[in-house]
Order: structure tokens, then sequence, then C-alpha cells
């Protein structure tokens, strides 16, 4: 009878002891947050010409991001990578790295093409405009919004003059590091 009344003893304690109140959930947090204000840190400063691209706006880091990465001076740049070196402060640093390599063929502008305005040094400058088109894209999330892009070259000759014009759509997504950055860009 004693090992039983010590066994019904050792449960009836045991049951107490689990019942009674953890400190686990005591957090320093749960009395009504930090006793002082928070400070963000600011935005990380951009180079020129980024300087006054709004950096919490995926679609204004996109538009940014494609005029830099579609515009070149063919008498002064190598290739089309130069542009993209270019545009590298408003693009994800693991795509920019994982992609160097291939952004000389990102745009339709053919090797042909390109050695076409170096040679003749007919063009100037070829400058891309960009715009965020109304076209279906994937659902926004917190940190990843995707969008079509509009994207213009215009070349033109040491007077101004157009001498060619290249539209396509450019399909891009910006992932929000903080502030937004440019984390895939296709070219159709």
């Amino acid at each position: 009878m004693r090992l039983t009344a010590f066994a019904a003893m050792t449960v009836a304690v045991l049951a107490l002891v689990g019942c009674g109140r953890s400190n686990d959930h005591d957090h320093p947090m749960d009395e009504g947050g930090p006793t002082q204000s928070l400070t963000v840190p600011a935005d990380p400063t951009l180079p020129e010409p980024f300087s006054s691209v709004d950096q919490s706006d995926p679609e204004a880091v996109m538009v940014a991001a494609a005029q830099a990465l579609f515009s070149y001076t063919p008498g002064a740049d190598t290739n089309q990578i130069d542009a993209a070196n270019r545009a590298a402060p408003l693009l994800d640093e693991r795509y920019y790295t994982d992609n160097a390599s291939s952004f000389i063929a990102l745009a339709p502008i053919t090797g042909r093409q390109w050695e076409s305005w170096r040679e003749r040094s007919a063009v100037a400058t070829a400058t891309a405009t960009a715009t965020v088109t109304a076209d279906n894209h994937p659902e926004d999330k917190p940190a990843k919004v995707s969008r079509v892009v509009a994207v213009t070259v215009t070349a033109v000759d040491a007077g101004g003059r157009e001498i060619d014009r290249v539209p396509f759509a450019a399909y891009m997504t910006a992932t929000k590091l903080g502030v937004w950055r440019v984390s895939a860009v296709m070219v159709r």
C-alpha cells in the first residue's frame, strides 16, 4: 500500500509542477516594446545618375535600371557589358555576379548591329527609354515585384539624327533587400 501511495503522490506532484507558470514567455518586448524609439538606417546613397531614384519604389528602380542597362555609347563602350556595369548599383548583387558575362546577349542588339554602329562611328549614343506597362504580371509579394517594362533603344548620330530604333519588352523582377533592387531581367 505504501508503494501505491508513493506513486500516487509522485503523479500528483508532477501534475502540479506541469501546471505551474513558465517564464519562457517573459520577454522584454512583451511589456509594450522598446523604451526608446528605434531608428531606421538611411537608404544607401546611389551614384549619379541614380541619386534621385526612389529606392522604396520597385517600379522606379526597374525603370532606371532598364534605362541604364540598355543605353550605350558604341564608340566608347566595348560592348553591352559596359552598360550592365553602369546599371550595377540598381541590380541585386547576386543577380549581377551570376549574369555578368551574359549581359552582352540580353538586349536584341545583335553583334553585327553593334559593330556597325561602332565601325561607322555613326552612333554617338543609343539611349533607352523605359516605362512600366499595364500588362498582366504575377501578384506582388511583400519583397518581390514583377513588371513588364517597354524599352525603346534609339540610336542617334553625332548630329543628333535618329538612325535606328529598337523596341522590345523586358520582363523584370525587383526584390526588396531593405531597398529595391532588380533581381531578374528577361527580354522578348
